[in-house]
C-alpha cells in the first residue's frame, strides 16, 4: 500500500513486519505499524479499570492490553499524537474493550443527553446474576453500579472535549448513529453475508473507532471529504468485522454452548455454519475468505482515490494509511490476545503490560524495544483530568424536567363509613378520576426534555449516599414541582412557547391549567410525606422562599421598576435557587452520615445556591443571544414579557441615559410585546452599555466559584463528582 510521509509516520510508531505472525493469509500487502509510546496506551488502559473498580466495582473481563503483540491502541491506532494515546486507551477500554470485538447490542442509556456506555462493556454482572445477588456480593456497600458508569461517562466526555471539542463532535455523533442502529436491528435474521456485513460493520463499534482514530491524530474531515470516502471505509468496517468474528468465534461459541440458552450468535462463521449446513472448519475458511476480499477490495478502493484525486491532501493520504493499520493491528493484535486466547491470560488489574511487553517483545521479534515508562507525576495527572472546556457544544435547558410519573395520590377523607350508605345512595365516589386534573401536567411533561435536575440528583448523590427508593422519590417530587412551577410561571409572564411548542396553558386554557400545577404542588408535598415530617417542612420552607423570589420578578416586571444587581440576585436564590436548594436538603436529610450533614452540608448548599443564580444568569443572556433560545422561546421573549433580566438591570443601572430603554418597556407593558425592530434596538442599547459582555464575564466569574466550592467539596469527602463537572461544563458560556 501507500506509504504516508515516512518522518510523520515515524514520529509515533516504527514499522514491525508481518512475516513475524501467522496471520492466516490475512493482511497480504499490508503494514503493521506498533506505537513507540505503547506505555501510555497500557497506563491508559489500567486507569480505567481502576475508575471501573473505584465506580462499578469487581471486574475481570480482559480488554485491549496484549503483553505480546501490543496494546490494541498501540497496534491499531499507531498514528496516534503520543499526548493523546492514553485518553485514546482509556475511552476505548471503557466502552469497547477490544476495539472490533464485543457486539453493541446491549446497551444502557446513563445520560439522556449522551449514551455513552454500554452494560456490558466490561463484563461486571454476568448475565444470569440478579443486581440483588451482585448488590450482597460487593464488599464496598457504597458503590452504585449505573451510577459509577455515568461517572465513568462524564469524565470522559469533559477530557475529550477540553483535549478537541472538534474532533469529540464526530465521537458523539457516530456513537448516537451506532445505538439507533443496534437498537433497530439486534434482533435481524440475517439471509446472507452481504446483509450481515452492511449490520455487521456498525455493530462492532468501527466507526466509533474511527471517530477515535481521527481525534486521536487530532484530524477533523469535512462534510464533502466524508461523502467521498464514504464507500472507501465500508470494506475496511467489513475487514476489520469479519476477521474479528474469525478470531472470537471459539470463545464466543463455548459461552454460547455454556450458556445453555437458544439464542443465536451475531458471528460469520456461526451464520455460515446455518446457511450452508458445514462443519466449523469450513465455516472458518469461508469467512476468511470473505475477510481477505473485502481487504484486497479496500486497498483497491484507497489506490483508486489517490489515483483518480491526485495530488490528495496529506491529511486524507495519512487517514487512509491509519484506516489500513487498523486492519493489520486487529489481525496481530487478535492472534495472541488474553480476551481471546485463555493460554495467555494472566490479571490485567496489576498493571503489569508495560513490563510483560519488555520482556517479551525480544523473544517475540528479536527487535529490541524501550518500553518508553514515563514517569509522571500524579497531582500533575489530577489537575489536567479536572480541567473543563468552555467550548462544549452540550447545551443546557432551563426547563429539563422529568416525564416519568410515579402516581402518589393523596389521602381523602370522609365522614360516612361506606357500612352506613344506604343501597339506593345517590352519592358515588368512583366514577370521576385524575385524568382531567392531570392532563397538563401530563402534556408539559411530555415535551422534549434533557433530563439535567435528574442528573443534578444524581450527581450530588455521589457525595451523599442516599438510597436509590429515596432518590426516585425526591425526583419525582423535584419534577412534579418543577412542572408546576413551568406551567404556572407561563401563565404569569405571558409566555406562549415552552420548548418550541405551545405553552400547556395556550392548549388547555388558563384555569385548568393552575388547577392543574396546584394539584401537582400538593402532590409533591404527599411523597414527602412519605419520606417524613422533616422534608414536609423543607419542602414548605423553600416553596415559600421561592414564591416570595416570583412576587419580586412580577413586581418589578408590572411596575417596569429595576432593581439593584444584588436584590435582582438575591431574587434569583430565592426563585430559582430554590428548588435546587429543596431537593439538596432533602437529599442531606436521607445522608447515610451525620457528619457529613453536620460538616459538609452548608458548603454543598451554598455550592448548590451558587449553581442556580449561574444557572437563571445564564438563561437571561441566552435568551437575548442563543438562537437556540429563540427557536425553542422566541426571539429574545424575555423582552415580550417585560423581564428585569441580569443585562438589562445592569444596561438601566450603568447608564445614565437609559430613557430610551425604559420607554420601550413601557411601550412593552402598555401593548403587551416588543416588535422585532423594537428589541434589536434594546439589543443595540444593550451592547453599547456593554451589558452582554458584563453579563459574560459574570458567569466566568461564578464558574470560577463554583467550580472551586466543588473542588472543596470533592477534596473534603474524598470523590471526584465527573458527573457534576459535566453539567457544569454544559453551564459554561
Amino acid at each position: 500500500m501507500d506509504r504516508p510521509k515516512q518522518a510523520s509516520a515515524d514520529e509515533t510508531s516504527y514499522l514491525v513486519s508481518l512475516s513475524h505472525y501467522d496471520t492466516h493469509s490475512l493482511c497480504s500487502d499490508y503494514t503493521l505499524r506498533r506505537h513507540k509510546y505503547e506505555s501510555e496506551a497500557n497506563a491508559g488502559c489500567y486507569e480505567a479499570r481502576q475508575d471501573w473498580i473505584k465506580y462499578v466495582g469487581p471486574i475481570e473481563e480482559f480488554g485491549g492490553c496484549n503483553p505480546i503483540n501490543g496494546n490494541s491502541s498501540a497496534v491499531v491506532l499507531p498514528l496516534t499524537k503520543p499526548e493523546r494515546l492514553r485518553m485514546i486507551a482509556y475511552v476505548l477500554e471503557c466502552t469497547i474493550p477490544v476495539p472490533y470485538g464485543f457486539p453493541i447490542t446491549e446497551v444502557v442509556c446513563l445520560l439522556n443527553t449522551d449514551a455513552f456506555l454500554y452494560d456490558n462493556m466490561i463484563e461486571l454482572e454476568k448475565p444470569e446474576t440478579s443486581r440483588a445477588d451482585n448488590q450482597n456480593k460487593r464488599e464496598w456497600k457504597n458503590t452504585n453500579p449505573a451510577l459509577g458508569k455515568t461517572q465513568i461517562q462524564a469524565k470522559i466526555m469533559i477530557q475529550l472535549a477540553f483535549i478537541d471539542h472538534a474532533c469529540t463532535e464526530r465521537v458523539k455523533s457516530v456513537w448516537k448513529e451506532m445505538i439507533d442502529t443496534t437498537l433497530r436491528d439486534k434482533n435481524k435474521c440475517f439471509t446472507h453475508l452481504e446483509e450481515y456485513v452492511n449490520f455487521r460493520m456498525i455493530d462492532t463499534g468501527a466507526p466509533f473507532v474511527e471517530a477515535m482514530l481521527l481525534f486521536g491524530m487530532g484530524v477533523t474531515l469535512s462534510k464533502e471529504e466524508d461523502i467521498k470516502l464514504e464507500q472507501i471505509r465500508k470494506p475496511c468496517y467489513a475487514a476489520l468485522g469479519l476477521a474479528n468474528d474469525f478470531f472470537s468465534f471459539d470463545r464466543e461459541y463455548a459461552d454460547f454452548e455454556k450458556s445453555g440458552k437458544s439464542q443465536t450468535l451475531t458471528n460469520a462463521v456461526w451464520l455460515h455454519m446455518q446457511w450452508y449446513n458445514m462443519d466449523v472448519n469450513a465455516a472458518k475458511s469461508m469467512t476468511l475468505e470473505a475477510t481477505k476480499r473485502y481487504e484486497e477490495q479496500f486497498l483497491g478502493s484507497c489506490a483508486e482515490f489517490r489515483q483518480n484525486n491526485a495530488p490528495i491532501p496529506e491529511k486524507l493520504d495519512r487517514y487512509l494509511d491509519a484506516l489500513a493499520y487498523q486492519i493489520s493491528g486487529n489481525v496481530v493484535w487478535s492472534l495472541n490476545c488474553p480476551r481471546y486466547h485463555r493460554e495467555y491470560r494472566y490479571d490485567p488489574n496489576v498493571g503489569m503490560e508495560d513490563g510483560l511487553t519488555a520482556e517479551s517483545l525480544q523473544k517475540t521479534l528479536c527487535l529490541e524495544y524501550d518500553a518508553y515508562i514515563r514517569t509522571e507525576v500524579k497531582e500533575e495527572r489530577d489537575e489536567s483530568s479536572r480541567r473543563s472546556s468552555t467550548d462544549s457544544s452540550l447545551q443546557a435547558s432551563e426547563d429539563d424536567s422529568f416525564t416519568t410519573r410515579d402516581d402518589v395520590s393523596i389521602s381523602s377523607y370522609t365522614s360516612v363509613s361506606p357500612s352506613t350508605l344506604k343501597d339506593d345512595q345517590i352519592l358515588c365516589n368512583d366514577l370521576l378520576g385524575q385524568e382531567n386534573v392531570q392532563a397538563p401536567f401530563d402534556y408539559i411533561t411530555s415535551l422534549p426534555s434533557k433530563g439535567v435536575r435528574d442528573t443534578f440528583i444524581d450527581a450530588l448523590n455521589i457525595w451523599l449516599n442516599v438510597p436509590e427508593t429515596v432518590v426516585s422519590r425526591i425526583k419525582s417530587l423535584g419534577n412534579r414541582l418543577h412542572a408546576a412551577s413551568l406551567m404556572l410561571d407561563d401563565i404569569e409572564d405571558g409566555s406562549n412557547l415552552r420548548r418550541g411548542q405551545p405553552a400547556t396553558h395556550t392548549v388547555f386554557g388558563i384555569a385548568q391549567t393552575i388547577n392543574s400545577g396546584c394539584y401537582e404542588v400538593l402532590q409533591a408535598v404527599s411523597e414527602a410525606q412519605e419520606l417524613g415530617a422533616a422534608e414536609v417542612k423543607i419542602v414548605f420552607e423553600e416553596l415559600a422562599e421561592l414564591h416570595i423570589g416570583q412576587s419580586y420578578d412580577l413586581f418589578w416586571t408590572y411596575h417596569t421598576q429595576c432593581p439593584s444587581e444584588n436584590e435582582y440576585l438575591e431574587m434569583v436564590n430565592k426563585k430559582t435557587g430554590g428548588l435546587f436548594r429543596l431537593l439538596v436538603r432533602l437529599l442531606l436529610e436521607s445522608a447515610d452520615c451525620e457528619l457529613l450533614r453536620v460538616t459538609q452540608g452548608a458548603d454543598i448548599e451554598e455550592l448548590v445556591s451558587c449553581i442556580g443564580i449561574q444557572y437563571q444568569v445564564r438563561d437571561d443572556y441566552q435568551n437575548l443571544h442563543s438562537p437556540e433560545y429563540s427557536a425553542q422561546k422566541g426571539f429574545c421573549e424575555d423582552l415580550d414579557e417585560g423581564k428585569m433580566s441580569f443585562p438589562l438591570v445592569h444596561a438601566l443601572k450603568s447608564c445614565e441615559d437609559n430613557a430610551e430603554l425604559y420607554e420601550l418597556l413601557r411601550q412593552r407593558r402598555d401593548i403587551g410585546y416588543l416588535s422585532d425592530e423594537q428589541k434589536k434596538l434594546v439589543l443595540g442599547q444593550l451592547d453599547r452599555a456593554g451589558s452582554m459582555t458584563y453579563t459574560r464575564d459574570t458567569l466566568r466569574r461564578l464558574q470560577g466559584e463554583i467550580h472551586a466550592g466543588l473542588k472543596r467539596v470533592e477534596d473534603v469527602t474524598g470523590r471526584e463528582n465527573w458527573i457534576l463537572r459535566a453539567l457544569l461544563q454544559r453551564l459554561e458560556v
